[in-house]
């Protein structure tokens, strides 16, 4: 009898002790595979987040300062931005757009003192390119949609071509010239996920330039294209 419970006591102490190192196996897996679940959110939070990809349409105008009198610019173009995550709602983007105005001609005259200067044919050609810096705040997030408010500045060169048949000279004359605006943008941006990887969005930005040849000109930006997530 002495023998049978002694042989009993031992099996249970054994069968405690497997319990016990199975119990401390279980909570060291649960310890381990906690740890790239954490940080797999955490690589969501933060980082490159997406690239876009737009065609890009403004309203330029300045009350004729810069144009002719009562004239609106409508450059068109495409361009790219690309956006990282700072946090749960705020984001970062950087851009670079290339916008035309196509090409313009104008048949005039010029009466003066001197006289009656003849027909003047006029061509021009203006390109510009955009590098934007914006912060993004999310204020809507009904997964698959989701929008944003977004500003921040933007530099603008602009690319001035222009061709007089005659010129000053009598001559055919083109001048060349080039420029640098600086300015404010604030604005919405729409984006709409298809896909896994791939979605859509627009964008509406109202822009001032504050500083450079665009001093004091005001303009609208639309947006729209695709989007593609890098995570």
């Amino acid at each position: 009898m002495d023998s049978y419970r002694i042989l009993t006591t031992y099996l249970s102490l054994i069968t405690l002790k497997a319990l016990t190192m199975k119990a401390k196996s279980f909570i060291l897996l649960m310890l381990i595979c906690s740890i790239p679940v954490k940080s797999q959110t955490s690589e969501k939070l933060t980082g490159f987040s997406d690239i876009k990809f737009s065609y890009n349409i403004s309203s330029m105008s300045a009350g004729g300062y810069h144009f002719k009198k009562n004239e609106t610019i409508i450059p068109y173009g495409i361009g790219s931005d690309l956006t990282c995550n700072l946090s749960k709602r705020f984001s970062a983007s950087i851009g670079i757009e290339i916008r035309t105005t196509g090409k313009r001609s104008l048949d005039s005259f010029i009466i003066s003192e001197w006289g009656y200067s003849g027909p003047i044919h006029h061509e021009s050609r203006d390109i510009y390119l955009d590098i934007p810096l914006h912060i993004n705040y999310k204020i809507l997030n009904t997964k698959p949609f989701k929008i944003f408010i977004s500003s921040g500045p933007k530099g603008t060169v602009s690319f001035f071509n222009d061709y007089f048949d005659p010129g000053y000279d009598g001559k055919e004359q083109r001048l060349k010239r080039t420029n640098f605006s600086g300015g404010l943008d604030f604005g919405l941006i729409e984006t709409l996920k298809i896909f896994k990887k791939v979605g859509i969005f627009s964008s509406q930005y109202y822009g001032y330039y504050l500083i450079g040849h665009f001093s004091e000109l005001e303009a609208i930006d639309l947006k729209v294209g695709l989007t593609y997530n890098l995570k």
